[in-house]
């Protein structure tokens, strides 16, 4: 690929998309099933006499009939997003490897910045939350750039020299990103209900089993 100099333009190259949609209609049937998902975990940990976690975490999710519809779309919508991305796809086919429901515990919740490897597509669907919650942040990519990163002028501000990027998140949001994107949430004690699935998308061979 070559692109043609132009003095007189910036042109920003290797960007890092993040699709963001409300898709509230999924919710009712989504919460509700993983209610009892997530009471049982509780009641495991309370059982075991273990320590409480950063997070409650289910198995994988897509094979409840509850999440059927679901998983379809996110299946459909990953798929599409990698060729809107530029990837070519055709003889390929979307996998959904991972589907889960997390609930931060009222104590206090958070991840650790991380990313999904082995993965093409991750994502986010919100159940519960509310700015008395915790959110989701993404961190740059480009690991190199932090050899020799200056202070930021403005952190309010969205620009070449973020580090980091909070989001505000509603229920019923999707987000859709790379996996190689790293992303963390922040520690927040329990004020309101944290309720997110997340899912992870692979491409493979329509001829690999």
């Amino acid at each position: 690929m070559f692109i043609n100099q132009n003095t007189d333009k910036i042109q920003n190259i290797f960007v890092n998309p993040i699709i963001i949609e409300h898709r509230p209609e999924f919710l009712p049937v989504i919460d509700k099933a993983s209610t009892p998902v997530i009471n049982k975990i509780k009641k495991q940990y309370k059982k075991d006499k273990k320590p409480i976690p950063n997070s409650y975490h289910s198995e994988n999710m897509w094979n409840l009939p509850e999440y059927k519809d679901l998983s379809i779309y996110v299946l459909q919508k990953t798929f599409s997003i990698m060729s809107l991305w530029g990837y070519k796809t055709e003889n390929m086919i979307p996998m959904l490897s991972e589907l889960w429901v997390q609930e931060f515990p009222k104590e206090g919740g958070y991840h650790d910045e991380h990313i999904h490897s082995n993965s093409h597509v991750s994502g986010f669907y919100f159940l519960r939350c509310s700015p008395k919650t915790s959110h989701p942040v993404f961190h740059d990519p480009r690991f190199t750039k932090r050899m020799s990163d200056l202070r930021e002028m403005d952190k309010t501000k969205v620009t070449q020299a973020s580090q980091k990027i909070h989001f505000n998140v509603r229920p019923g949001d999707f987000m859709f990103f790379p996996s190689y994107m790293p992303h963390s949430y922040v520690h927040h004690k329990g004020e309101d209900t944290f309720r997110f699935v997340h899912f992870n998308m692979q491409m493979i061979l329509k001829t690999q089993k």
